[in-house]
């Protein structure tokens, strides 16, 4: 079996930039890869590729977004919270990246504001140095001023953090999948669905322009994910990126989640 895959674009390029041709010299060129400064056209040349990583997780956002949405329909509320966690992981990379930032790895994880005279930034905070908690970490750095979704809590955390703290319950904290029960926070979604009113719930959210739902408990599990990818999807918008995707990765997303069937019109892209 092949274990060759993918690295993003803009990882790589940056390497290049500073002499690393393979994997394996990342940690022994981590001084040069931390103090090195962008040239006006090492800039614009990841400035290109990192769109073209914004589109990558755009797609892998809106498959694992349609996949729980999906989910709810069918009462897998488990992988349904499972999705919807990782749909909101992938928006956030994508609106990192469709504004100018890529997120780095070098043993830790770093940011690089794409433009010229920057470097990457790093710390030694554990919390920005995993994958999951170190994107939601230097994403609040950059956007807790401007992110409707950041200025109420949930038990005290933020919406990202609480959506990670349910997907662990999930993933980590349970001694297994509670189907055909669910967790507390899907009681609501549930109820819809017994009574055949899931979509119009789920339109309710999709329409509250006051993002009152997101910070309900009851309700927040599917609200975030839904205004997160209404936030992500503006952020294309206003810098240019919604061209870039492809009709194929548009109707393979609607094709899961069936918006037509169901009623509901979440991707308007």
């Amino acid at each position: 079996m092949s274990i060759n895959f993918k690295r993003n674009r803009t990882q790589q390029k940056y390497e290049s930039f500073i002499g690393i041709s393979s994997v394996e010299e990342l940690a022994q060129k981590k001084s040069i890869f931390k103090t090195h400064v962008l040239s006006r056209e090492e800039a614009n040349q990841l400035s290109i590729l990192l769109k073209q990583d914004a589109m990558d997780f755009f797609h892998s956002a809106t498959v694992s977004f349609s996949e729980g949405i999906d989910a709810i329909f069918a009462k897998r509320f488990s992988w349904a919270t499972v999705k919807l966690y990782y749909s909101i992981f992938y928006l956030l990379r994508t609106s990192m990246a469709c504004n100018g930032y890529a997120l780095l790895r070098n043993c830790s994880m770093y940011r690089l504001k794409i433009a010229s005279g920057e470097s990457p930034y790093g710390t030694n905070n554990k919390k920005y140095n995993s994958t999951h908690g170190g994107t939601i970490s230097h994403y609040k750095d950059i956007f807790s001023g401007s992110d409707i979704l950041l200025t109420n809590l949930i038990d005290d955390v933020d919406v990202y953090q609480w959506m990670e703290d349910v997907r662990d319950i999930v993933n980590y904290r349970e001694v297994g999948f509670e189907e055909p029960e669910c967790l507390e926070v899907w009681n609501k979604f549930k109820e819809a669905l017994d009574t055949h009113t899931l979509s119009n719930l789920l339109n309710l959210i999709i329409n509250d322009s006051q993002y009152i739902y997101c910070f309900q408990e009851e309700y927040a599990v599917v609200a975030i994910p839904i205004k997160r990818m209404q936030l992500t999807i503006a952020d294309l918008g206003n810098n240019g990126c919604l061209p870039l995707i492809t009709l194929n990765r548009k109707e393979y997303a609607n094709s899961i989640i069936k918006g037509a069937e169901r009623n509901i019109n979440i991707f308007k892209f």
